[in-house]
């Protein structure tokens, strides 16, 4: 009997295309596809997003016994790809040229498993199936629509020669054989070499049955877990049963038994177990800007603080990481006096701090982690809000970096987002989170130059954090979020009566940013309904929905409808930077109005359509800037600090220019310059400036949101309602005034799980 063999079907738009058999169908009908182009296709279409480069696919399906030119051969099949696809090189809704790496297939895919029958004889399957399975290659013929034909190369035929010439025909056998034969050994036993040396030296070897298991699942939020050096023990942040407030808790591995650890009013977070096992290290902060570094004694005593740091608590973040004598901390951030984001270093016993890295302007650093063995500390470096790459810091043994940080660069990351990095316990891998494919998952590499991530799949999506003990374990956060589109009855709340949200538009997944048209009859927001983040539109009252851009990256949406309602504005990272996109309203070409080498995000039109303002960190610091709508050079708007304008009556409302969740609000008149303080409590991007006033989220503390109005006429702010749950940024308002719209998670929550004898030695 036959085993049943799988194959996968890989669904875009109006196509399917099969991994197993190479077809292509359209609508259901087959679409012809030579079989070099249809390997091009499903490895662009595997990748789901990610950047193939053009190194990868010289060495998936060019091989080196090949005769036909690498480059011509290449353009030829994406450019039969894309006649197939009726896709367009400038304007590409599936395959983007990534300019001097590579090809990208930015179109939602869908993976369907599809198990072939049994008894399908191998000569019928025009897809080689080695032992790896279901992702086979298929058999690279080349591309040789349009090429000349490559003269064969075959050895002359050898004929019989008369008996006294037996032993030079013999000869001449020989030589022939060398000649023809001994090349193809040398290349076997060089590829050999290379991959047993060097490709499987960058990948790793992923054990199948890992078993994922509960480890901490009370309601509410935990993050940041960090193993005891004997690998017992967790201690991690959790907002509490209440919900009301974060503390560190420390809980037994294979117990239920948990222990409260610290009890302020103020927000604990980052927690970091010293590799002496004697204390713990942690942030401590409230809403605005302004933390503090503790270490608390596991013997007893009291708490002591060790430092005073100017940011805000982000209790998903890590800043903490101790050396492995227990004799330093290191942490991401910067001092009062300095403001330049980098990597710190503190003797804990003294005091005495000093960088070990300075991010460039517009840059920041985080997460760092070092390694068990002190050579070397890993960190994220944020290049441009939403786009990050992973660093490695070499270190001496008594503190100091040993030379200059070096950028880890990965194929198929250029634009995405990776977070909190985590060695293994013998320091040769990095365990780290990314959401390069839409979701949030956590990828493990080597921890060198031209490795390649591996995702872990296995362990499920919406991982967000992990640590890794000494003895292997793995433990890691695992959130559970589904964000939808409520609207408020204003005039209720400001007439004192009470109003309940009412869901607009709703999923499994994620809607936030809702923008209201300018007639009132249509809402744009961003989902990730399809897989990747994408701008879609509904009615005011959420039927009629649409998709309106296919950008494929995690990345995508800051929608803002024009003036005349016939345009939106919005920003993605889809080429590797964030930039300012348009898109009719119907859907249709993107063209992108910002330059590819300079951060531009949250746009927003004047009244009369002709700028889109918007925020750039080209100066340094994120300040607010604008365009003309029709394109041109930009101009610098704020000069004190500016992020997510709006527009209202001649003035921009928009936040301070720091990176806090939790900032200042303020106006800014356009014609003079001035500058007012609105609000010191507003929870980043959430507010609308209306036309009496101006309302905002505040955060009250822990998971708590309120909705406050702030007057035109003066006065102080009013607070109009408390949320029951979490909110997410972005807000927008009616065309009469009356209904107030804005993102609330239906289900907010994360749990600590574990993977016992993850890491193997």
């Amino acid at each position: 009997m036959g085993s049943e063999r799988q194959s996968i079907k890989y669904q875009f738009g109006v196509f399917e295309f099969s991994s197993n058999t190479g077809e292509l169908r359209k609508n259901g009908v087959i679409v012809r596809l030579a079989p070099q182009p249809a390997l091009v296709l499903k490895l662009l279409v595997a990748h789901n997003g990610g950047i193939v480069t053009r190194e990868e696919l010289q060495q998936e399906v060019w091989k080196g016994d090949t005769i036909v030119d690498f480059e011509l051969g290449l353009n030829r099949c994406v450019a039969r790809i894309r006649s197939v696809l009726s896709d367009d090189a400038d304007t590409p809704r599936y395959v983007e040229t990534i300019p001097r790496s590579g090809y990208r297939f930015i179109a939602p895919v869908k993976i369907v498993p599809v198990p072939q029958r049994q008894g399908i004889p191998d000569e019928a399957v025009r897809v080689a199936t080695p032992s790896s399975g279901p992702n086979a290659p298929i058999t690279p013929e080349p591309c040789s629509e349009g090429l000349p034909k490559a003269p064969e190369s075959v050895a002359p035929p050898l004929v019989d020669a008369p008996r006294e010439a037996s032993s030079r025909s013999l000869g001449r056998k020989w030589r022939i054989l060398l000649f023809y034969a001994l090349p193809a050994a040398v290349l076997m036993i060089v590829a050999l070499f290379w991959s047993r040396h060097f490709v499987r030296n960058r990948t790793v070897q992923l054990r199948s049955d890992y078993s994922v298991g509960p480890l901490f699942s009370e309601p509410g939020q935990a993050a940041g877990p960090s193993f005891s050096p004997d690998g017992s023990k967790v201690v991690f942040s959790w907002s509490g049963s209440r919900q009301d407030n974060f503390d560190l808790y420390i809980r037994s591995i294979g117990t239920q038994d948990t222990t409260r650890l610290t009890k302020a009013p103020e927000t604990d977070y980052s927690p970091a177990w010293s590799p002496d096992g004697k204390s713990i290290a942690f942030c401590r902060g409230g809403p605005q800007a302004g933390s503090s570094i503790w270490v608390v004694s596991l013997s007893g005593g009291a708490e002591r603080k060790l430092i005073d740091v100017p940011w805000t608590a982000v209790v998903g973040s890590r800043f903490l990481a101790w050396s492995p004598d227990s004799r330093r901390l290191i942490f991401a951030g910067s001092l009062n006096e300095d403001k330049t984001s980098g990597l710190l270093e503190m003797e804990v016993a003294s005091g005495a701090t000093r960088y070990l890295t300075r991010a460039q302007a517009g840059s920041v650093e985080m997460h760092p982690t070092y390694a068990p063995d002190g050579h070397a500390i890993a960190f994220v470096r944020d290049i441009a809000r939403g786009i990050s790459r992973i660093l490695v810091l070499p270190m001496n043994p008594d503190g100091g970096a040993a030379g200059p940080p070096v950028p880890l660069s990965w194929p198929g990351f250029e634009s995405s987002n990776v977070a909190r990095p985590v060695w293994t316990s013998d320091s040769s891998h990095l365990l780290f989170a990314s959401n390069r494919n839409s979701e949030q998952y956590l990828w493990i590499a080597k921890a060198e130059q031209g490795a390649a991530p591996q995702l872990l799949s296995t362990l499920g999506p919406g991982l967000m954090d992990a640590a890794i003990s000494p003895t292997g374990d793995l433990a890691m956060v695992r959130e559970r979020l589904d964000i939808d589109i409520f609207k408020l009855d204003i005039d209720r709340l400001r007439h004192g009566a009470f109003s309940a949200p009412v869901p607009v538009v709703n999923s499994s997944r994620l809607e936030t940013y809702p923008n209201v048209s300018s007639d009132g009859s249509k809402l744009a927001f961003e989902s990730n309904r399809s897989g990747f983040t994408e701008i879609w539109t509904s009615n005011v009252d959420g039927t009629n929905l649409a998709q309106i851009t296919n950008m494929g990256h995690p990345i995508t949406g800051s929608p803002a409808w024009s003036p005349d309602n016939r345009t939106i504005a919005f920003d993605s990272r889809a080429g590797g930077a964030p930039r300012i996109y348009v898109v009719p309203a119907a859907g249709g070409k993107v063209e992108a109005l910002t330059a590819p080498n300079e951060m531009s995000v949250t746009p927003a039109w004047s009244p009369d359509g002709a700028w889109i303002y918007f925020t750039s960190d080209r100066t340094g610091r994120p300040e607010v800037w604008r365009i003309p709508s029709s394109g041109g050079p930009p101009q610098q708007v704020s000069t004190t600090g500016g992020f997510s304008p709006s527009t209202s009556a001649g003035k921009l409302i928009l936040y301070s220019a720091n990176r806090a969740w939790v900032t200042a609000l303020k106006s800014l008149n356009v014609e003079t310059h001035e500058e007012e303080v609105l609000a010191t409590d507003a929870v980043r991007r959430s507010y609308y400036p209306a036309a009496d006033g101006v309302y905002y989220i505040a955060a009250r503390g822990g998971d708590h949101f309120l909705l406050k109005f702030i007057p035109s006429s003066g006065g102080a702010a009013i607070t109009l309602y408390e949320f029951p749950r979490r909110t997410a940024e972005g807000m927008g308002m009616s065309r009469d005034g009356h209904s107030l719209f804005f993102g609330e998670a239906e289900q907010s929550n994360t749990d600590l799980q574990l993977v016992r004898d993850f890491w193997r030695k």
